[in-house]
């Protein structure tokens, strides 16, 4: 069944709100096909803190295992990286890892990224319990996993060959997972890729305005112009509270600054999802706003569509809330944003749609809203240690969109020692990981079944170099 734009921005957008919650998280479409009894469901006595031996206690992480399509003592281990999010059974049940452990014979392993979904090491996250959350930890966390596979499994590391697979930050992850544990992971997928931290991020919004195209984005300026001269009174964004169905009135800078954040959602969410298994709703924006006499009036029902009939929430709340839970993972994300890579999509200078006040110190002031204390984004040590775009890295493929707004973040040509870059321009965020579409008005586009291609095609290099050792 193809699914609604309205249908589609409300799942898209509703989660990404705020950038509270993560610019990605991995979701399976629903697919009939699927057998829930091809994965098993495992836990994994996880340390809690990997770089103080003193400290002895652990944590339940959870992980899969689809060995439906393994050839015992032949086949390679595919490893499924979590990101940013909950890491359902799906994604281990389909999509590009699994359709290539079918062409391989490989055992397919999924990690729950700590901190995310069910792997959660404390029922509360107050500041004191998040200092365990980080990129360098999560990473340590697979070498336990490698330690258990290799023991539950009977596997030789001399002659089993390790894949990672990830998109988005688990693509960064499995990127630098191949960097920092070569001895165990042979080969890496990275998909749409943010590897370089920063915290003036404006090429975000600078290739949402590109992507949309010029028509578009003529649409766009009169919807805005629109809200602009609404919020200049107080009449006006009374207006704009009844309009957009505001669950807060605009009676402050501060819900005027907050509203101005969550309204740009729908371009955002709209170009950086132009999936084809998500309708290309990037497209369907565009079409709609061609379309309508009153582009503002088209933009308010785009964005009402978007929150499912219920009131606009502009505030906080999920995220300053403690309770740790799968669908409370804006905090956490937050946390490593704050921390580790800020990935802050700063307004550009001069643009006629986003707005100047979305900048670092807006970001920085949000952060210190939700966890009661001012923090910095170590953004500086996390490029130096990881390498940024210029990683000390061998036998890696990264995929990207040109019009994905995260691609300025990633690596788009090729490296030395097998660090292969595939672009495509049809898709956006992590196109080439969803299930293929083979019917219908949609279908997986050229260049992105080209990019799966040349992925698979790196997968038979990888396990090749490995056998011939």
């Amino acid at each position: 069944m193809r699914l609604t734009f309205a249908l589609l921005i409300t799942i898209l957008l509703l989660k990404t709100v705020l950038s509270i919650q993560p610019h990605h998280v991995w979701h399976a479409e629903s697919d009939d096909r699927i057998d829930e009894n091809s994965v098993d469901v495992r836990w994994l006595t996880q340390k809690l803190d990997h770089f103080n031996t003193q400290d002895t206690r652990t944590f339940q992480q959870r992980y899969y295992v689809n060995a439906t399509y393994y050839k015992p003592g032949v086949g390679p281990i595919f490893l499924s990286l979590g990101g940013e999010g909950e890491l359902t059974s799906k994604w281990i049940q389909s999509g590009q890892c699994v359709d290539l452990a079918k062409e391989y014979g490989a055992l397919v392993l999924g990690l729950e990224h700590r901190y995310y979904g069910k792997s959660q090491p404390f029922a509360e996250l107050p500041v004191e319990n998040l200092r365990y959350l980080s990129s360098q930890q999560a990473l340590a966390d697979v070498a336990t996993l490698y330690e258990e596979a290799m023991t539950n499994f009977g596997l030789d590391p001399d002659k089993t060959t390790w894949i990672s697979f990830g998109c988005s930050y688990s693509g960064a992850l499995s990127l630098w997972l191949r960097e920092k544990f070569p001895f165990m992971i042979d080969g890496a997928f990275s998909g749409s890729s943010p590897v370089l931290a920063n915290k003036e991020y404006i090429e975000y919004d600078e290739t949402c305005e590109d992507s949309v195209g010029y028509s578009c984005m003529n649409h766009l300026v009169l919807a805005f112009d629109e809200i602009k001269t609404l919020l200049a009174t107080n009449s006006g964004k009374e207006t704009l509270s009844q309009k957009f169905n505001l669950c807060q009135e605009l009676d402050s800078d501060y819900w005027v600054n907050m509203f101005k954040y969550n309204i740009i959602g729908v371009i955002q969410g709209s170009v950086q999802y132009n999936n084809a298994p998500r309708g290309f709703p990037r497209v369907e924006m565009c079409r709609r706003l061609a379309r309508a006499s009153d582009k503002f009036e088209e933009y308010v029902k785009l964005t009402n569509e978007m929150n499912g009939g219920l009131c606009f929430d502009l505030s906080l709340n999920s995220v300053v809330n403690q309770t740790a839970a799968p669908e409370n993972n804006g905090r956490t994300w937050w946390w490593q944003k704050a921390t580790e890579f800020a990935y802050y999509k700063n307004s550009p200078e001069g643009s006629d749609i986003f707005f100047p006040e979305i900048d670092l110190e807006f970001h920085n002031k949000v952060a210190e809203e939700i966890f009661g204390q001012p923090l910095k984004p170590h953004v500086e040590f996390t490029n130096s240690y990881y390498g940024a775009k210029s990683p000390v890295v061998s036998d890696v493929i990264i995929t990207n969109g040109l019009y994905d707004p995260w691609s300025r973040l990633s690596i788009l040509t090729d490296m030395p020692n097998n660090v292969q870059s595939v672009l495509y321009t049809s898709s956006g965020h992590c196109a080439p990981v969803y299930p293929l579409i083979t019917e219908g008005p949609d279908p997986t586009p050229e260049d992105v079944l080209l990019a799966r291609e040349k992925v698979k095609n790196f997968v038979q290099t990888v396990i090749d170099k490995k056998s011939s050792q």
